[in-house]
């Protein structure tokens, strides 16, 4: 037995809502919102909230870079022009959802960010150690609606679309006393909607959970769009002595442990200022990702993962990563 639900409202009010855009740059992060009530931790799924439920949490994430030193940036510039490196990404965001019905959950998300060692050639080919930007990120609204399920519950399909608002810092300063470029901000000052889909399918102890989110860049700060995004994740977890059939609020999951590998991949378009194309940005990252879920009963969870790339295709010179460590704490009331 199965059921479609492909209401216009239901599908209208999920495109009001939902979102996470992320920049063109490889020394940015790529993470959904996810709520994180059922086995992945980085890949979204198919579950939606009960109805009249809701889940809080914080999700953190930090990305150590492999940073260029001086002499090797004034290299990348007379190959590349104009390059930067960084040294780390910290990102905390709070979030909150709710279950509006059983296959409609809407809910928001916070973020903070925090670069560290950001640095660039000037034209005479001084390195400029520009500091550390950090400040309020965009906060991101988000909706999920299902749009099918089996009547075990063990295949589930939602639509997700949404909305970055451009609310984050916009005018933070380097040591020398300039405003950071567009990318190095904590905010993009855009408007950037998303839309895509997540699915889970339950196998007893396994559970199989993919997402595909796009999100269309808008044109912000100093006249910047951050570039396109398509982010594609696959995640395969197995509960440890009971079934990860449903979500950790379910009775179905007894399964205080359930550990994660995920595969996860965010393509990224070129940013433009001005319309013109900057070409070092933009380009392709694929993370493999094992993780570990601890679940406390019906009521919250917690969860890690570390995360190292293996494919990192970039436009002209960025900075690629070396590792991410992802953490997750949620409860539901």
């Amino acid at each position: 037995m199965c059921r479609t639900k492909p209401s216009a409202v239901a599908l209208t009010l999920v495109g009001m809502i939902y979102g996470y855009g992320d920049p063109a740059w490889a020394d940015h992060g790529s993470l959904g919102f996810g709520i994180g009530t059922a086995s992945p931790i980085l890949t979204q799924t198919g579950v939606t909230l009960p109805a009249g439920m809701w889940a809080a949490g914080l999700i953190t994430q930090f990305i150590q870079f492999d940073s260029a030193s001086d002499a090797k940036l004034r290299y990348y510039q007379h190959q590349h022009g104009d390059v930067h490196s960084t040294d780390t990404l910290l990102q905390p965001s709070i979030f909150a959802a709710y279950g509006v019905t059983d296959d409609l959950t809407l809910g928001l998300r916070l973020p903070w960010v925090l670069r560290s060692g950001v640095k660039t050639p000037n034209d005479d080919g001084v390195v400029m150690h520009q500091g550390d930007p950090s400040g309020f990120g965009d906060i991101s609204l988000f909706g999920q609606y299902r749009v099918f399920y089996t009547a075990d519950n063990l295949n589930q399909l939602s639509l997700v679309a949404g909305l970055k608002l451009p609310t984050g810092a916009t005018r933070t300063k380097t040591n020398q006393g300039e405003i950071y470029e567009a990318h190095h901000q904590p905010g993009t000052g855009s408007w950037d909607p998303s839309v895509g889909f997540n699915f889970t399918r339950a196998m007893g102890d396994w559970s199989f959970d993919s997402n595909m989110l796009y999100t269309f860049s808008e044109e912000g700060t100093q006249r910047t769009k951050i570039g396109d995004g398509f982010d594609y994740n696959f995640a395969v977890s197995y509960g440890f002595g009971a079934p990860v059939r449903n979500a950790f609020f379910a009775a179905s999951n007894n399964a205080p442990w359930t550990a994660v590998l995920e595969l996860t991949g965010t393509w990224r378009g070129k940013q433009t200022a001005a319309g013109i194309s900057d070409p070092n940005s933009g380009g392709n990252t694929i993370y493999i990702n094992p993780g570990i879920r601890f679940s406390g009963g019906k009521g919250w969870n917690t969860a890690l993962s570390i995360g190292a790339p293996i494919l990192t295709d970039y436009n002209g010179y960025q900075t690629p990563p070396d590792y991410r460590i992802v953490y997750r704490f949620v409860a539901t009331f």
